[in-house]
């Protein structure tokens, strides 16, 4: 190969190296369809070009025109991938690249649209005479009066030569959340959009004044601050609307660009505000709401008034933030105080929730959209247009409630009056037992009337603390109360589980009813001994020196009412099942037994719970005002686990031995008996028949004596 031709490869590959770029360009434009012009003369009625355009995000916001013409910046555009280019809250400057062209013979002319309103600087570059010139330069950092076509929203003319093209640049700077809706219209169409949105626009703001008007006339009627913050409240929430609208800017305020740029921060720390006070007031969140919601809504309050004076000191790439920030929370504070408010049958809140569920829908969506976290749709567009104007109608449907409830504060204090009656009788309730009453028949105290009575089949449980005189003689006055009470508050509940109430408290003795059946009485009794267990292991932590108890059960016919005269009423129970019930519980002191029932009870027990309870005969004893003897039971499921084991190792024996004893066996019964207290020496039951049997000849059952007081 001749040194000319290595000359012209190696020119070749250096050629081929210094447009490489070049052709990889060529080649994206060939195959990617983002890159394909936008045809003018085929748009008739309008075309959103949000897929059609390249985007450059400039950091360092120092490029020029000049830098974007460049073959190595021009390479930095990417394909828009949105059809609403949603920058969110970056601060950059942002490139806009639109290739266009027309295809017809005539020229042809356009609108492009940028639906946005609120952008602090959009620079329009176009080619003319073979450079590119800056056409248009506006934004809310200038005077609404220095755009060329005077519009709420970024408009700028289109205008092709037949079988001409073009490449617009567009650059874009804001201060807030940055949106990029664009559209190219046809001219003619626009103008009728633009009219019907006008239309819709001017029905939104007149509902919003006259609701205003009309709500502060009422307030100057009614003297209710309620209204004044209402007022204010539709005020900030309007001029927050005419901000992000552009309307306010474009009739209101056209000369205070500055003013424009700070509205949003302005308005919603003036809206969020009042509607925070309206709120408290409205809800009566000091008394309807927990102490920690209605606080919160005070620390938001004075968060958003001092947002307002923000706006002096800082620019709006940081007061819009926060702006955002401290708005998101409140919407969803005040719906969760209406819930809670409207839970709580609180009248009001039924109109406020109604109200405000549309609106914070739809202003948690406009934020969300401003945020970047969703794409514009329908909803972002007018709901809260369509979400404020039912909000504000419905609030004063809600105030207006308000004065129907004034006009009848006379019924709430009838009310008041009656539910404290309420209270009242829930306070004799704690004297008289519901129980007690539902027996008889009655929903209320004030219902019973002396004489009252009803007879019923239940069982009687009666308790008494063993020594408690003894005990209570080493206490002062002030100590027996505290123990009586401490003692009784834990023994109540036990009875209640167990379907029980206390009829009355005697002392330290308690005596309880159980309607449903003996069962539960037993287990009640069972359970009373078992707690004494973790009762009496606190008082020993505590130096006091524990306690037992005794429990006698019985079950029969008694008489429930009224005793007493006209003025003095007092519920109580006659009957001798209470009588012997109580004689029951003083034979658990000479028998050594913690429960004691009588054969009634023990044959009243249930199929599915007698398999589930250890017990023994003890005696047959007749008791005072009894003719006949009455069988005596102990309940060994409430002992100690060593006397349980000992008595029920022991049961064959003990059974054997009295078993003898009622036949007049008495030889027999003495042998059983002793064998038992060679096994078990501290049966106190084993030792009173062993003392009954000495000496062995002349012994008496005690089924024929009057079985004697026993000591307390």
């Amino acid at each position: 190969m001749s040194s000319s031709s290595n000359v012209s490869i190696v020119t070749f590959i250096k050629s081929f190296h210094r447009h490489s770029l070049k052709i990889v360009f060529v080649f994206c434009c060939l195959f990617s369809e983002t890159l394909w012009p936008v045809e003018l003369s085929g748009i008739l009625d309008k075309q959103s070009i949000g897929k059609e355009i390249l985007i450059l995000e400039d950091r360092s916001k120092s490029l020029t025109i000049t830098d974007i013409l460049k073959e190595e910046t021009n390479q930095k555009f990417f394909p828009s991938k949105e059809e609403i280019p949603n920058f969110g809250q970056t601060n950059f400057h942002y490139w806009i690249k639109i290739p266009i062209e027309n295809k017809s013979q005539e020229l042809t002319k356009r609108l492009l649209e940028i639906n946005y309103s609120n952008i602090d600087l959009v620079e329009v570059y176009a080619q003319t005479n073979g450079s590119y010139q800056l056409t248009d330069k506006l934004g809310m950092l200038f005077p609404f009066s220095d755009r060329q076509i005077k519009n709420r929203n970024f408009l700028f003319p289109l205008e092709l030569d037949g079988n001409t093209s073009n490449t617009i640049y567009i650059k874009l700077y804001n201060g807030g959340g940055l949106s990029v809706p664009l559209t190219i219209w046809e001219k003619e169409n626009f103008s009728l959009h633009y009219a019907d949105i006008q239309h819709g626009l001017g029905l939104y703001y007149g509902v919003m004044i006259v609701m205003i008007l009309y709500n502060f006339f009422i307030f100057l009627s009614v003297k209710d601050v309620s209204y004044l913050y209402y007022v204010t409240y539709i005020l900030g929430f309007l001029g927050l609307q005419l901000t992000l609208t552009g309307h306010g800017f474009q009739y209101l305020w056209p000369n205070l660009p500055e003013f424009q740029r700070n509205g949003f921060v302005f308005f919603s720390g003036f809206c969020v505000a009042s509607l925070i006070l309206f709120t408290k007031r409205f809800l009566n969140t000091k008394k309807n709401l927990p102490s920690w919601l209605d606080q919160l809504l005070k620390v938001f309050f004075i968060l958003h008034l001092i947002q307002i004076p923000l706006t002096l000191f800082f620019s709006p790439e940081i007061t819009v933030k926060i702006g955002l920030l401290l708005t998101i929370p409140v919407p969803i504070l005040i719906f969760v105080a209406a819930v809670i408010s409207f839970l709580r049958h609180y009248r009001a809140a039924r109109f406020f929730l109604l109200a405000f569920t549309v609106l914070i829908g739809a202003s948690l969506v406009v934020v969300f959209k401003y945020l970047n976290l969703i794409s514009e749709n329908f909803l972002t567009e007018y709901g809260l247009y369509i979400g404020s104007a039912s909000e504000v109608i419905l609030l004063s449907i809600a105030l207006a409630d308000r004065i129907n409830i004034m006009k009848e504060e006379k019924e709430v204090a009838q009310a008041k009056a009656i539910e404290m009656q309420k209270i009242l009788t829930e306070s004799y309730a704690r004297f008289v037992p519901k129980d007690f009453l539902a027996n008889l028949g009655k929903e209320t105290i004030l219902d019973v009337k002396l004489g009252d009575q009803i007879q019923k089949y239940m069982a009687v449980l009666f308790s008494d603390i063993r020594s408690f005189t003894t005990l209570s003689e080493q206490m002062s006055p002030e100590e027996n109360f505290n123990f009586i009470n401490s003692y009784l508050g834990r023994m109540s509940p036990i009875i209640q589980k167990h379907n029980g109430f206390i009829d009355k408290f005697i002392g330290d003795a308690i005596m309880a009813l159980f309607e449903r059946n003996i069962t539960d009485a037993i287990f009640a009794g069972v359970d009373m001994q078992l707690y004494l267990k973790e009762y009496n292991y606190h008082r020993n932590k505590q130096g006091y020196v524990p306690i037992q108890i005794g429990v006698g059960i019985h079950a029969g016919s008694l008489m429930l009412g009224t005793i007493g005269a006209e003025e003095r009423l007092e519920g109580t129970v006659i009957s001798d099942t209470v009588n012997l019930a109580s004689r029951v519980q003083n034979l658990t002191k000479i028998y050594g037994a913690k429960i004691a029932v009588t054969e009634a009870a023990i044959h009243a027990i249930d199929d599915k719970h007698i398999q589930s309870l250890q017990y023994r005969f003890l005696d047959r004893v007749r008791v005072k005002g009894k003719t006949k003897p009455v069988s005596v039971y102990e309940i060994l499921n409430g002992d100690e686990p060593i006397f349980l084991e000992k008595k029920l190792k022991t049961k064959e024996l003990y059974l054997e031995g009295t078993t003898a004893y009622h036949s007049g066996n008495f030889t027999e019964a003495k042998e059983k008996f002793e064998a038992v207290s060679k096994l078990f020496p501290e049966d106190k039951a084993t030792q009173l028949y062993l003392k009954r049997l000495f000496p062995v000849t002349s012994p008496l059952p005690l089924s024929t004596e009057e079985f004697p007081e026993e000591e307390e």
